[in-house]
């Protein structure tokens, strides 16, 4: 019932107007998928930055379009607006069945339920219409897959995630280096033989040649074309205004900064997984993927969009956690609307704006919290523990007494 009524409140929704550009671009896209196939469509589309995962469900609803003559028509938007919708509910059925082994039916049924019926979700599926939650379900599955001691399955539902959206990367160093701490080098080159099978089953019908270099140009070509050190993302350099030409000194610094965090998480993770398990891995793709949002340049308003999939899961479980997981719920929601506004609007955002100011610096105060909390864990004063529920020596959930008890 939560799922069901959750989708038709999308659905109330969708006339609503989103970015009419975007929605236009999409409608664009079927139609090419639609006439020439998946084969050709790079060859024959005048543009497009998303990768080829992304063109079968173009081919699909395309096709769906042709059929019933939407193109065109009002009912073609909601067409675009359906798919993410429907992955938004998919990922809370995600969150519900993790969380379900995890505590009782109610907590599960209350975290997925606030997950369903948040605002920033909403705004970036139902009204925006945009395609986000697809790469957020393959994602977040992933993460959930390793947890559950499917390493081989965690890693081509990764890869699926990197085909339809890029911003993954943020946390496939951490998934890759879980399985080799966990299961080892045979287990890992295992997996990685599944995921680049993977990425060439997807990728042959597009490119049978050379698929390196026929992904390298779909990945940097769509990274090139945003040589800006916040492109409508409020992080640490929308404080400095947005769509700032970026240097090379800047780019560099933002990536190297993140490149600073990948590594301590990982050495984090090494020291600490044997104490704090599953949760301090919810935690470290937490702090990876916001670190992501907030540090490189070139980075969307869009990309803080699967945190709040990533929080949910440990929501029950982390009284510190949860008051991050409001925070962001608002920053976020306030980040797509207020750039989804002006983009209606035909115009950039002030670069003194107030709103983009603030919200970045709730933005980094946050971060900086959950970095602190990050060298907590470092340090050994262990926070990262199951309220009410513990963890026994095989790693499964058990309702007893409070951990800190132990």
């Amino acid at each position: 019932m939560l799922l069901f009524f959750a989708f038709i409140f999308r659905f109330i929704l969708f006339p609503l107007p989103g970015y009419e550009v975007d929605l236009n671009t999409f409608s664009s896209w079927f139609g090419t998928a639609a006439q020439y196939g998946p084969r050709v469509f790079y060859n024959v589309v005048t543009w497009c930055d998303y990768p080829p995962f992304n063109v079968y469900i173009f081919w699909g609803l395309g096709s769906i379009a042709n059929i019933y003559s939407l193109f065109g028509t009002p009912q073609m938007f909601y067409l675009i607006k359906l798919l993410p919708s429907f992955f938004d509910i998919a990922t809370t059925a995600v969150i519900f069945i993790f969380l379900r082994k995890r505590t009782k039916f109610s907590t599960s049924l209350l975290v997925a339920g606030f997950y369903a019926f948040n605002p920033a979700i909403i705004i970036n599926s139902a009204i925006w219409g945009q395609f986000d939650a697809i790469y957020t379900f393959f994602l977040l599955l992933s993460i959930t897959l390793f947890l559950s001691s499917r390493p081989k399955l965690s890693i081509v539902t990764l890869v699926i995630s990197l085909l339809t959206k890029p911003q993954s990367i943020a946390v496939a160093p951490l998934i890759v280096f879980l399985i080799f701490k966990k299961y080892g080098w045979k287990a890992l080159l295992k997996s990685m033989f599944l995921g680049v099978a993977t990425v060439l089953a997807i990728i042959i019908p597009f490119e049978w040649s050379n698929p390196i270099e026929f992904l390298s140009n779909i990945y940097f070509g769509a990274f090139e074309g945003y040589a800006y050190t916040s492109v409508n993302a409020f992080n640490l350099w929308a404080l400095g205004g947005l769509w700032v030409k970026e240097t090379v000194f800047l780019f560099a610094t933002g990536w190297i900064l993140f490149g600073v965090l990948v590594a301590f998480v990982l050495y984090t993770v090494h020291k600490r997984f044997h104490v704090s398990g599953e949760l301090l891995v919810i935690f470290s793709a937490f702090v990876l993927f916001l670190g992501f949002f907030m540090l490189p340049t070139r980075i969307h308003e869009r990309y803080l969009f699967p945190v709040l999939s990533i929080v949910a899961l440990s929501f029950p479980f982390l009284k510190k956690i949860r008051p991050i997981y409001i925070i962001i719920t608002l920053t976020c929601f306030v980040n797509q609307l207020y750039v989804l506004y002006y983009l209606n609007l035909g115009t950039f955002i002030p670069t003194d704006d107030w709103v983009v100011i603030g919200v970045s610096l709730i933005n980094l105060v946050t971060f900086m919290y959950v970095l602190t909390l990050l060298w907590d864990e470092f340090k050994g004063r262990q926070w990262l523990i199951y309220e009410p529920n513990k963890i026994n020596s095989n790693n499964k959930v058990e309702e007893g007494n409070n951990a800190k008890g132990q």
